[in-house]
């Protein structure tokens, strides 16, 4: 998993330490954004799931982790969009995301640490 934050990097004016803030808010919400994301998987709620996807989507893209807005996002669009009734469909999807979610910590960390102002 590669992370590059240029393009949100861009967005805030290249500032960062605020990146650096960013990161560590995102890291302090990601047992929050499992926990969401579990609990609509486990209550079979693909309204919940998809909001909680949402969220994770926005927070991945306000500091640039493309790999996790990736996947936030095409979780979201297929709870959204789809016509299935059952969350079996999105079991899949959604451990992906939070494995994602579980393991982008030291990444994220690392360049949190070398770019901190």
């Amino acid at each position: 998993m590669d992370y590059n934050p240029a393009k949100a990097l861009e967005r805030i004016d290249n500032d960062t330490g605020l990146m650096a803030m960013l990161i560590d808010v995102f890291i302090k919400e990601c047992p929050n954004y499992i926990e969401k994301l579990q609990d609509a998987c486990n209550k079979q709620d693909l309204g919940s799931l998809g909001d909680a996807a949402h969220n994770v989507k926005g927070a991945s893209a306000a500091i640039g982790f493309e790999h996790g807005r990736n996947l936030a996002e095409e979780l979201e669009v297929t709870c959204r969009q789809s016509g299935v009734k059952s969350i079996a469909h999105f079991e899949n999807s959604t451990a992906k995301l939070i494995e994602t979610l579980n393991t982008c910590e030291p990444i994220l960390n690392d360049w949190a640490k070398k770019n901190r102002a």
